[in-house]
């Protein structure tokens, strides 16, 4: 149990130097019988306002040393307890500094009177060796956890996610930036966006949303009062992660395009305002967030009206799981709290440093310098939901223009560098980009459209190939091959078949599928 002092008094960096070594904590054991006598106004501390380092020199001068063994036995896969987290730090600083270099030691030496208030200068002097490089998703576990406890089907949602949250660290952004995980019921969409819980500085967790959650009709609102419940104040700089999204996407077309004309402006970033009789005006302006969430598969219904008010939105479909016999076994074994409190350890290590290393969102000035081919297979990708996704109108396409689409592409590309260490594009950025491409259209198209770019496929596509891919009927095959064609994405032609001809539909020379970007597997 923490002494009262720590529950009721707070300290700064300077008061801590001076209380810690005087003040003794109690003596605290963990689960894995790690000693800890650690004073309790250091425990009191806020860690993320301090660095490895800052952390290291108070942690050093009020403890006794603790062998390599020690602190091994305190690691595992239970969360963290404060005490363990800040000896983790201590270690790893004190591993850098033992290992740098004696023009490392005489920088940090000169620079040990850090301004904690010019946070770029901190996280670049080499008094922070953890800081001076990059966080990369290649230096955590996250991928190990994730894959761990929510297979590779996990882990293919999971990297989109991650990148679309990274784009708040982007200071040529004004607007939201969006992606919604669509896949059955049960899949475990739910459990794997909880693992972003916990970091309250940088997600806003809700379990629905509905335009309305942003912006009440009561008084005062918009004046920061403390009663002020409103949503949208909140989101400034962070993202909000909503559990069920589905109630976006309900109701009658009229209630579908209302509910998006709504979300469009306040994803652009304009702000919103509501007026009522009895209260007035209530709003606010320029909030930037960004916006995950989950949904069952959406109607054609909901796809055409989010159409007709501009799309704003990115998917991925969480891939279709293969159940072999055992399934059960790892789906029940650590019980349902095990994969959602891993995942949160490492989100939460990585996400944390990384927002630590840049300073928060809208930091990170971007570098320009990209290979062509970058550019050439987003412009592709964006091409191709657009015209994925077109309504048909009397038997013709309507596409939208293929601007925001691709900007929106080339952002999350950009998100996806970020989360790797770098402000700069490659052509690995972009293999990302193609799943949530092949994900961002009507569910029904899907299939069909990925079957006819496959860069494996010999040949066209024909109806009784469609009628295997797709598990469906032969008419349906025979509907699905006209679509596709009628949207532009392939053209029909005859195909040698049993008693004669039937007609087939072959991908167009420019949907060809890139040969620099791996093709992906659902």
């Amino acid at each position: 149990m923490v002494s009262k002092m720590a529950k009721t008094q707070s300290y700064d960096g300077r008061d801590a130097q001076e209380e810690n070594a005087k003040t003794v904590g109690p003596i605290y054991e963990s689960p894995r019988g790690w000693p800890r006598d650690l004073p309790a106004n250091l425990l009191s501390l806020e860690f993320s306002n301090y660095s490895d380092d800052e952390l290291r020199e108070l942690y050093e001068s009020s403890r006794r040393e603790y062998s390599t063994a020690e602190v091994n036995r305190a690691r595992g896969l239970e969360l963290e307890s404060r005490e363990q987290k800040l000896a983790r730090r201590y270690e790893r600083a004190k591993k850098n500094s033992k290992g740098a270099t004696s023009a490392t030691t005489s920088a940090a030496t000169g620079s040990s009177e850090i301004n904690r208030s010019d946070g770029e200068s901190a996280r670049n002097s080499n008094d922070s060796p953890e800081l001076t490089a990059k966080p990369s998703l290649t230096g955590y576990d996250v991928k190990g956890v994730i894959r761990d406890e929510f297979n590779e089907e996990g882990w293919t949602v999971m990297k989109p996610l991650l990148a679309t949250h990274a784009t708040l660290l982007l200071d040529d952004i004004e607007s939201s930036r969006a992606i919604m995980v669509e896949g059955q019921s049960g899949v475990g969409k739910t459990m794997l966006l909880k693992t972003f819980g916990g970091l309250n500085e940088q997600f806003c967790r809700r379990s629905d949303i509905t335009p309305a959650s942003f912006v009440s009709a009561g008084p005062s609102k918009s004046a920061g009062g403390s009663t002020n419940t409103d949503l949208l104040p909140q989101l400034e700089g962070r993202t909000l992660a909503v559990r069920d999204a589905q109630t976006l996407f309900g109701g009658s077309e009229q209630t579908i395009r209302s509910r998006w004309g709504t979300m469009a402006r306040i994803m652009d970033g304009d702000g919103y305002f509501r007026q009522t009789a009895t209260h007035g005006k209530a709003g606010y302006d320029d909030i930037r967030f960004n916006f995950i969430g989950a949904t069952t598969p959406l109607s054609p219904r909901a796809w055409r009206m989010m159409g007709n008010v501009g799309q704003r939105l990115l998917f991925v479909e969480w891939p279709e799981e293969e159940y072999e016999d055992g399934w059960l076994t790892s789906v029940v074994d650590g019980g349902e709290r095990r994969p959602i409190e891993r995942g949160q350890e490492v989100v939460q290590e990585f996400l944390h440093e990384l927002w630590e290393f840049h300073g928060g969102s809208s930091s990170v000035a971007w570098d320009d310098k990209r290979p062509n081919e970058v550019i050439e297979v987003i412009e592709y990708l964006a091409k191709v939901v657009t015209y994925a996704r077109a309504s048909i109108t009397n038997g013709e396409p309507q596409r939208e223009a293929p601007k925001r689409i691709g900007k929106l592409l080339h952002d999350l590309a950009r998100g996806h560098a970020l989360i790797h260490g770098r402000t700069r594009l490659e052509l690995g950025d972009v293999e990302v980009c193609g799943r949530v491409a092949l994900s961002t259209m009507p569910s029904k198209r899907r299939d069909v459209v990925r079957a006819l770019l496959d860069p494996d496929r010999v040949g066209p596509l024909t109806p009784s190939e469609a009628e295997d891919i797709l598990d469906v009927s032969r008419p349906t095959a025979r509907d699905r091959i006209d679509g596709v064609a009628t949207l532009g994405l392939g053209e029909k032609v005859e195909v040698p078949g049993r008693g004669g001809t039937t007609t087939g539909v072959r991908v167009k020379s420019e949907f060809r599928w890139p040969a620099e970007v791996a093709f992906p597997e659902f």
